[in-house]
């Protein structure tokens, strides 16, 4: 790597001399160049000279200019490091690489090359194959710490490494035994015993006992100010384990959404004596006891293997590597050309198009168009003085964003306005007919007005996957005189809203998955919708959150959910802008696929049929 990066270097230095010309040159030169002295320019020279890349003749006398040649061919030698390094796994130190020194034709020709790569594939390790998918992903990973985990792809791998004392099916809507085999509740719904199963094994090799249970509903209940899901213990009053498989939990009241909030992500089992020791690293090298363990995580990919002693049973899928590419333009690697399961999560109209055409054109395709919605939201924050606090200063930006003027200047994965939370349905396809007449700017102005908007700075914090949003609101807002000043941070400081700088307020994605939990996490969170509610309206939500916890009824906990939603949209304490969905693509010999309701695959479930593994010759 050290001695390809010094011909690199010298060959961009001087890029303008041809190959097989000689020139003349300067150790003191090559010196300054390697930032490096004279002694080790002449080792380095040596060292390229040795590996036929360049000739080199030396200068007689003291000051005299030595002789350059250039025998090799930078593209090439390029091509091939970075092909080694991604196939090592050091993908930040390829894309640096090609970034750095390849010009635009080399940089495609990698990019065709890896994305051959992509897909399902069988490398042989010492004479075993093994099935492996490899696939990109636009991000990067925030944490891997089931207690802390935010974003919906961190939280997918956290349930192919962690399980939960009970599992809940999306499909049926109902609880299934997971780590736990068997559970009691009294009649009032306030105690409940847990039985756990025998030979439940985390990855390095131990067994889970109830003190690991104990352990970790207890550091999620316990600290509020570091876990923001503790929220869904709040009920416990006591917490003990009775013997080594057996946990008991007494709850202040009755709480219909209790078991359900223990199939949750944020409850996963981890061992305890593990996340003591480890702190705060624990998000990067998590140990569970899922059907996944990790053995590589860096900025540029993460790898899981199959995990054989899980007590489910061993996955059929060997390996998952997973290339991150958060920097990446989304949609520049291409659809493989067979075997391959890929989501479109926010791909380009190019890659949409490319994979339509795939389709189009081969028996061999399937696609499956999954239930993933994800609504880009504007939250404002009530906990900051600001023009943000008048409601008819947030009816007015509700108005003037024309969220079918977004989605047809912006395209991409945004497919239609949206209403709220809840994706579109057949439904709702009149709801362009109901919707009401665009209002004019001497309304919005007017409104405007009554909030007493003075031409006050107002502050959006966004990532920079919801820039180009915030860059159409920001263009929208000038129209009308409104400042916006638009401010991208990084990912991880969303996860903890105190981490995030004064603001007010923030454009982000939520992913709805038809589900309760998710809904009460974004009103209870002051990482999600919490600092949006103004004092009578936090109370509001907190007087109807609190009276569905006690509800058994679950349509009638839906039309309170409901209500606190329309509680919401009428304050207009936050702006649904658009909704965005997503389908996957996958070859025939692949089987058993299943999309999560966050748009991912379960990789679990997934295997590969030996004797489809070749496309069909038309």
């Amino acid at each position: 790597m050290v001695t390809v990066l010094y011909f690199l270097e010298l060959r961009l230095f001087f890029q303008q001399e041809e190959t097989a010309k000689p020139f003349p040159v300067t150790i003191e030169k090559l010196s300054g160049l390697w930032h490096c002295t004279p002694r080790n320019a002449k080792l380095i020279v040596r060292k390229l000279a040795e590996m036929g890349w360049i000739d080199w003749q030396p200068g007689l006398g003291r000051g005299n200019a030595s002789v350059l040649t250039f025998l090799a061919d930078a593209d090439a030698i390029l091509l091939a490091e970075g092909k080694q390094r991604m196939e090592q796994g050091d993908v930040t130190e390829a894309m640096e690489l090609l970034n750095r020194f390849g010009k635009p034709a080399v940089k495609e020709q990698f990019m065709e090359w890896l994305s051959a790569e992509l897909g399902y594939c069988t490398p042989s390790e010492s004479n075993h194959y093994q099935d492996t998918l490899r696939f990109p992903v636009y991000r990067s990973i925030v944490t891997l710490d089931p207690a802390q985990v935010y974003y919906h792809f961190d939280a997918h791998l956290v349930r192919q490494l962690f399980n939960t004392l009970v599992h809940f099916d999306t499909d049926s809507r109902t609880i299934h035994p997971s780590i736990a085999h068997s559970w009691e509740m009294s009649a009032d719904h306030k105690e409940w015993t847990f039985y756990l199963k025998k030979n439940v094994v985390f990855h390095h090799g131990r067994e889970l006992t109830a003190h690991d249970v104990v352990f970790s509903l207890d550091r999620l209940r316990s600290h509020p100010e570091k876990y923001e899901a503790s929220w869904m213990l709040g009920d416990i009053a006591q917490l003990e384990a009775v013997d080594a498989r057996t946990v008991r939990i007494l709850l202040q009241e009755p709480n219909y959404l209790f078991l359900r909030m223990l199939s949750t992500t944020p409850t996963s089992i981890v061992p305890a004596e593990i996340v003591l020791e480890t702190a705060g690293e624990f998000g990067k090298n998590p140990i569970g006891t899922g059907p996944f363990q990790l053995v590589r995580l860096d900025e540029g990919i993460c790898i899981l293997e199959a995990f054989s002693g899980h007590f489910q049973g061993r996955p059929q899928l060997d390996r998952v590597e997973i290339l991150l590419f958060p920097d990446l333009e989304t949609g520049i690697l291409h659809e493989p050309d067979w075997t391959s399961v890929m989501m479109s999560h926010g791909v380009a109209t190019k890659a949409e198009a490319l994979r339509e055409a795939i389709i189009r054109d081969s028996r061999d395709w399937c696609d499956l168009e999954t239930l993933f919605s994800c609504c880009n939201l504007l939250v404002f924050n009530q906990w900051k003085t600001g023009p943000q606090n008048h409601p008819k200063f947030r009816q007015a930006l509700d108005l003037l964003i024309d969220r079918e003027q977004m989605i047809a200047e912006l395209g991409g994965d945004r497919v239609f306005p949206a209403k709220g939370f809840r994706p579109f349905s057949p439904q709702l396809a009149t709801w362009s007919a109901e919707r009401t007449p665009r209002p004019s700017a001497a309304q919005i102005a007017a409104l405007l007005a009554e909030s007493g908007y003075q031409g006050e700075t107002l502050r959006m914090v966004m990532t920079s996957y919801h820039e180009p949003d915030a860059l159409w609101i920001q263009a929208r807002c000038k129209d009308y005189g409104i400042h916006l000043e638009i401010d991208v941070r990084e990912p991880f400081e969303f996860a903890n809203h105190d981490l995030l700088p004064e603001h007010d307020c923030q454009l982000f994605g939520n992913v709805f998955s038809h589900d309760e939990i998710s809904e009460l996490e974004m009103y209870l969170q002051k990482n999600y919708f919490l600092p949006s509610f103004d004092a009578p309206l936090a109370e509001a939500v907190h007087r109807e959150t609190a009276a569905l916890f006690r509800e058994a009824d679950e349509s009638v906990r839906q039309q309170k959910l409901a209500h606190i939603e329309a509680l919401i949209q009428e304050n207009h304490a936050v702006l649904y802008l658009v909704q965005k969905k997503s389908q996957a693509s996958f070859h025939k010999s692949v089987r058993g696929v299943t999309i999560n309701p966050s748009g991912w695959l379960d990789f679990q479930k997934v295997w590969f049929h030996p004797h489809a593994s070749q496309p069909v010759q038309q």
